[in-house]
């Protein structure tokens, strides 16, 4: 009987051994704090206040009061790949969003001002203050390369700052050569007034950014349970914050760059031009098992010409812009080994860590780089800044796992798995709210669980997006009575939302910026003269037309006059072929695809230009501006140059529609790739599941 009685208790016993390691277990694990991302702000405070006086802004009614409001001209805006006075309300909107979600924690991938003025972080610093005292949120900051530009505080400005009768202000830092006195302005700038020379426009290096942002992850606080840095040297168990707040000073976060690579114990004996100077990257725990790992990727090489007897020039360095996390492995090995340190802790500590940086860490156009270079050229759309796949597989080997990245304005995800290693690396690229499509990130997971989910939050409405309209209709009003050739297209000012504006942005950045400047001469002659079905015709020839050839008829169209359907006719032209029958045979086409021609007929290749920047910038978000059926249509276009020009021979690559071939091929990489919207990464196989 005793014996029946001790079997039995250790039958229950086990049996509760049992149902706490299943409550402990990957399927009912601890929920996490949901983390929103805010990338790319470029926050720029549009009724800031010039504490010098120099400069008092324009009198515009928002809500119920008048204000002085300091802003960039229309003209600034539509051909800059940022908004920046209107994401202003898109931040507050944003913030508010957060808050209504019930989301604590915020963090911001870089550029979370425009270029680290004191003007805009002022007014950056005190919404933080205010949506922290009023609503709880807590802020974690990454530097971009728009704050800090240089590591040293940078004499700046800008020209373009929208002033009275709708003209441009220029308004530069005391010490600019344009306030020196050793530069003027361009004569034939028109429409412009005599600069205004103010210190609220200088450029912030990191101690000046440090000063006023350090409360928003640079520096730990009280009720945090770890921070660190990549230079501090104590550990998880013997931490305290008396420590920690040391190593977060300035002083005890300087490394040692060179020209030719990283400095201090990686230095080589022929290395020249070296310099101290800050990183930022941190790491911090704000609640149990939550580790935000914020990793400065700003890289500032010394130029081979560096002055080193002037420890604080800017000028001795180059900008971060292009150098991400390529120039991260050569010359800020530093951070390599304090990422696999920080993430082996982790796994030992179960903790869960949401790395993020300004730069992405993966291909972040799917695949399509090789046709970049090919059609538009070495370098073009910023594939300097693209991770090399070494870069991605250093990044993976050294525990890198999940990051979220900004800089590139781009809605995507990319995953790079190490073959070698067995180890996978997630990239969320992060839109900015500050252009087309404005959205940010939220990640959430469970502690030591499997899973991480990823929602995409889209800011379409904005409340006050319009505040500054009439303001931009003074700057069109000055233009057009002094007989200006316009720049921008003033329905602009007729957007009913944020989302609809913002679609506006795009269309005029790619009409007044992108084609002008990126895309070759004879594929912007066919795109900017023909239709749908003229494209198909054009394409469907058995002859085919070289790129040369396109110019020079477009040029014979010209000096005749031909405009309109005869220039059409014109580039179309087949000579010795009937013309007639490839209509039939066209028409047969689209009927077997299910298509009718006045389908094709409906868009032009202008709207094909702004639907390849559209799926660039936005991915699948931007397919609530693009008609499914005209994605249909382009995707017909691509498989049916794509079974004409199978071996992409070398007499072929002259050929326009081999190299239309090349631009929908584009299309349909930016297309598609990895879910981007919202999904679910699966963190034991490496994979993401959900379109």
């Amino acid at each position: 009987m005793i014996r029946d009685h001790y079997i039995l208790t250790v039958l229950i016993l086990i049996s509760y051994i049992i149902l706490q390691s299943c409550g402990n277990s990957e399927s009912s694990p601890k929920p996490l704090p949901e983390v929103a991302f805010l990338g790319d702000v470029h926050f720029h405070d549009v009724f800031a206040e010039f504490q010098d006086g120099a400069f008092e802004g324009l009198l515009i009614r928002a809500g119920n009061e008048d204000k002085r409001a300091v802003v960039r001209t229309m003209e600034a805006q539509l051909t800059s790949t940022r908004l920046f006075n209107e994401n202003y309300f898109t931040f507050l909107a944003a913030l508010d969003d957060i808050v209504e979600r019930g989301i604590r924690y915020v963090a911001f991938p870089g550029d979370f001002t425009d270029d680290g003025q004191p003007l805009h972080l002022r007014g950056f610093r005190e919404i933080l203050q205010r949506y922290e005292r009023d609503h709880g949120l807590r802020f974690f900051i990454a530097p971009g390369n728009h704050d800090p530009v240089r590591p040293f505080n940078l004499e700046a400005g800008k020209r373009d700052f929208l002033g009275t009768d709708g003209m441009a202000q220029p308004i530069f830092s005391t010490g600019h050569p344009l306030c020196t006195g050793e530069r003027v302005l361009p004569d034939n700038l028109q429409y412009v007034h005599e600069p205004v020379c103010s210190d609220e426009v200088v450029e912030f290096g990191y101690q000046d950014l440090l000063q006023y942002t350090s409360e928003f992850g640079f520096t730990p606080r009280e009720e945090d349970l770890y921070f660190e840095t990549p230079f501090s040297s104590y550990s998880y168990d013997d931490y305290s914050f008396e420590t920690a707040l040391f190593a977060a000073e300035y002083e005890n976060r300087l490394y040692e760059i060179c020209h030719e690579g990283s400095g201090g114990i990686f230095r080589e004996e022929h290395f020249t031009s070296c310099f101290y100077i800050m990183d930022m990257s941190y790491l911090i725990e704000p609640e149990d098992g939550l580790w935000l790992l914020s990793i400065d990727g700003n890289v500032y090489i010394p130029r081979a010409d560096a002055d080193t007897s002037l420890l604080n020039d800017p000028s001795n360095f180059s900008g971060p812009g292009n150098a991400g996390f390529n120039a991260v492995i050569t010359h800020k090995r530093h951070l390599l080994d304090w990422i696999s340190d920080v993430t082996q802790r982790a796994a030992s500590l179960g903790k869960t860590v949401y790395a993020f940086s300004h730069y992405p860490t993966a291909d972040f156009y799917n695949g399509a780089e090789p046709f970049i270079e090919e059609l538009w050229g070495e370098g073009r759309f910023q594939l300097a800044r693209m991770p090399s796949e070494y870069t991605s597989q250093t990044l993976a080997r050294h525990g890198l796992q999940i990051h979220v990245g900004a800089h590139m304005h781009m809605n995507d995800t990319n995953v790079y798995h190490d073959e070698d290693s067995g180890k996978t690396l997630f990239n969320i690229q992060t839109p900015s709210i500050a252009g087309y499509v404005p959205a940010y990130k939220i990640l959430r997971s469970n502690r030591g669980g499997r899973y991480l989910e990823v929602e995409t939050s889209i800011l379409d409405d904005v409340p006050g997006f319009d505040t500054l309209f009439p303001l931009y209709e003074t700057e069109w009003e000055t233009l057009y009575r002094a007989g200006s050739e316009l720049i921008w297209n003033r329905s602009v000012l007729e957007s009913a939302s944020y989302r609809e504006y913002t679609d506006w942005h795009m269309k005029e950045l790619s009409r007044l910026r992108f084609l002008p400047r990126e895309w070759p001469e004879d594929i912007r002659i066919l795109l900017s003269s023909l239709n749908g079905f003229e494209l198909l015709i054009f394409v469907m020839q058995d002859k085919g037309i070289t790129y040369e050839e396109v110019i020079k008829r477009y040029e014979r169209a010209v000096e005749n006059g031909f405009t309109g359907e005869e220039l059409a006719n014109e580039l179309i032209r087949i000579d010795g072929d009937d013309f007639d029958k490839l209509i039939d045979r066209a028409n047969n086409r689209i009927q077997n695809e299910g298509f009718v021609v006045t389908d094709f007929n409906e868009w032009n290749g202008s709207d094909l230009s702004i639907d390849f920047y559209r799926l660039r910038n936005a991915g699948s978000l931007a397919h609530r501006d693009i008609p499914p059926i005209r994605m249909d249509q382009y995707r017909f276009l691509a498989n049916l140059l794509n079974d004409t020009f199978k071996d992409s021979l070398s007499e072929e690559k002259k050929l326009i529609s081999y190299r239309l071939k090349i631009l929908l091929n584009t299309m349909m990489l930016f297309d598609g790739g990895e879910p981007d919207q919202n999904f679910r990464i699966d963190l034991y196989q490496g994979t993401i599941l959900g379109k």
